[in-house]
């Protein structure tokens, strides 16, 4: 095999390679896209262009009739460059009737083209040339010579068009056309002289001139464009979050404080400070305080939450005295507990330290323990907790109306309780639970939950243990 034939091959190997490339890259995104359909069309023929053009320097080895070779090469540009406009006009979605007529206009040339070129009307005596191996050359006839000055005239029309364009889509291909006309007359000038395959490298600079912008607006812009748009979105978002944090706080102040007045007026009137009542009065004056306590604790629940959201809440990590800090969560639940006729289980005395933020741990567990003692009209509720290795295991049982295991996943979410009936009974904000979640987890611990209706309920919380290697939790 000759130098002069290796060098072909790589170029047209090269442009074959760059055409399915870009013909893959292309259908990818958008397989049904008329326009991309288009693209892909003339990738392939310029692919197969060069493919036929690599394939005819074995003819001879292959006793192949060298003018069906080259007449099918022939056709093969000449469909890539009336493929080439279809596309380029549909790409710059500019549809004037210059740009049909051209359509029209190429469709026509194919066929009379192809038509003379099948009967022997365009090129005849194609011969091999002397001592260049798998060379061949022919003689064109006078039709053939206006058939080529037409596709080249078409194909400097095409550019013109396509530079004047408005549509920046359009003008972004007008170096293709050009390119193709300049690979035609390195064929004809270049190539008898030099045998250099410069055809081939034009060609494929061509395939990047058209697939480059393809790629450029069809895939890429629209990648940034929908990266700047999230981008838009999600700075919307942290300043609609920084707006809701900033009302919350201030109507946190704005709501406690009429708030607090209102309950400790009533609280007052109760007391018999503004005189006696009788037992209608007590009765409904009770209400508006037991309300007004539920109320007041919902906003402290909201602002809580708002809080460990905005990454607000400071732990003060220190070893905390796990048996002393559960023992003042029972405290806080004993009387509702007692009120209800329910059994305390206190199982904690042998539970080893935490490393953690006390107030916060305490909150964790009255959490859960007023949860178990509200969901539980009889029998008993358990305190837990126990040393697992670099972990303390914090349990609270209940022997209440239990969950639904479909239901489970949802309890820790906000303002969820459940969608069983008897759960909806029960009067509650939903955030207690999310809001213990959200603690176990800034320190660095887990939650779960095990239930079955009517059958009671189990919520286990891990911390770290004060002084365990694992005591690394979470950064607040």
């Amino acid at each position: 095999m000759s130098s002069t034939t290796v060098i072909v091959l790589i170029a047209n190997g090269i442009t074959a390679i760059v055409s399915c490339a870009l013909l893959m890259l292309v259908l990818w995104q958008a397989p049904q896209r008329r326009m991309n359909l288009l693209f892909a069309l003339t990738m392939l023929l310029l692919g197969s262009y060069s493919i036929a053009n690599g394939f005819g320097r074995f003819i001879d080895r292959l006793s192949l009739p060298p003018a069906h070779t080259t007449y099918m090469a022939i056709a093969l540009m000449g469909m890539a460059t009336v493929a080439m406009f279809f596309f380029a006009s549909e790409f710059a979605q500019q549809r004037t009737p210059v740009t049909r007529a051209m359509r029209l206009a190429g469709l026509l040339m194919l066929v009379t083209h192809n038509y003379a070129l099948w009967t022997d009307h365009l090129i005849v005596n194609i011969r091999p040339v002397p001592g260049q191996e798998g060379s061949f050359r022919g003689d064109w006839t006078a039709l053939g010579m206006v058939a080529v000055a037409t596709q080249l005239l078409y194909l400097l029309i095409a550019a013109i068009l396509l530079y004047r364009m408005e549509d920046e889509r359009g003008r972004a291909l007008w170096r293709a056309p050009v390119l193709v006309i300049l690979a035609s007359f390195s064929s004809a000038v270049i190539w008898p002289v030099l045998h250099i395959p410069v055809q081939a490298v034009l060609l494929a600079v061509a395939a990047l001139a058209l697939g480059v912008p393809v790629l450029r607006y069809e895939l890429f812009n629209p990648l940034a464009e929908l990266h700047a748009e999230l981008a838009r979105k999600n700075a919307e978002l942290s300043e609609a979050s920084r707006l809701k944090s900033q009302f919350l706080a201030h109507m946190s102040h704005e709501l406690r404080t009429p708030l607090n007045s209102v309950i400790g007026y009533t609280e007052l009137v109760l007391s018999g400070t503004y005189g006696p009542l009788n037992d209608t009065q007590r009765d409904r004056l009770e209400k508006v305080v037991r309300n007004g306590q539920n109320l007041l604790n919902l906003i402290r629940d909201v602002i809580d939450l708002n809080r460990i959201e905005t990454g607000r809440v400071v732990l003060d990590r220190v070893p905390v005295d796990t048996v002393q800090a559960l023992s003042g969560a029972l405290d806080t639940v004993a009387p509702l507990a007692a009120h209800k006729g329910l059994e305390i289980v206190r199982d904690f005395a042998d539970a080893p330290p935490a490393l953690g933020d006390e107030t916060h741990i305490r909150q964790m567990a009255t959490n859960l323990l007023a949860n178990a003692v509200k969901f539980t009209d009889a029998g008993h509720v358990a305190l837990r907790a126990h040393g697992d290795g670099e972990q303390v295991v914090i349990t609270i049982s209940d022997t209440g109306v239990g969950i639904a295991p479909d239901q489970v996943e949802h309890v820790f979410a906000e303002f969820q309780q459940g969608n069983s009936p008897a759960a909806r009974r029960y009067d509650g904000s939903g955030l207690g639970l999310a809001i213990t979640k959200r603690l176990v987890e800034l320190h660095g611990g887990r939650i779960w939950l095990e239930s079955q209706p009517g059958g009671g309920t189990t919520v286990t919380f891990t911390l770290p243990a004060a002084g365990g290697e694992g005591a690394h939790p979470r950064p607040a």
